[in-house]
């Protein structure tokens, strides 16, 4: 995953309001582990059904984050136990979309502490991508 996050679209939408971007941000990182623990014990248990609706919260998230990596994983969760084709694919998928998603938060987290401390220092904020 060579790109972790693009904030570029969070940014048209809030015009440049950087701590509008950085709540979204801050609210994104503070759910996002959850996600990832909820995921893992569906894929854990055999609860491929109960995968869909995790799924399809996260898409929104990592679509609006920019995080262009993680999307195509989530939506082949999303798909896959939404119409209950070939579950086996799902731990693997949920096993690196997790692994992936904690790459980008850490990024994520490091970049927006940077920022938070160079507001001080008329930093330009978080960084688009």
């Amino acid at each position: 995953m060579d790109r972790h996050y693009d904030l570029t679209y969070l940014n048209q939408v809030f015009h440049g309001n950087e701590s509008m971007v950085q709540e979204i941000v801050h609210l994104f990182l503070s759910q996002a582990p959850q996600f990832g623990r909820d995921m893992t014990t569906c894929a854990q248990e055999g609860r491929w059904a109960d995968l869909h609706p995790l799924a399809h919260k996260l898409k929104s998230s990592v679509n609006m984050l920019g995080m262009r990596g993680l999307v195509p994983m989530v939506l082949d969760i999303e798909r896959i136990s939404k119409f209950g084709e070939d579950p086996s694919a799902l731990p693997e998928l949920v096993s690196m979309l997790t692994r992936d998603m904690e790459v980008a938060c850490r990024v994520l987290s490091q970049d927006l502490s940077e920022s938070v401390a160079g507001q001080n220092q008329r930093s330009k904020g978080l960084r688009r991508a």
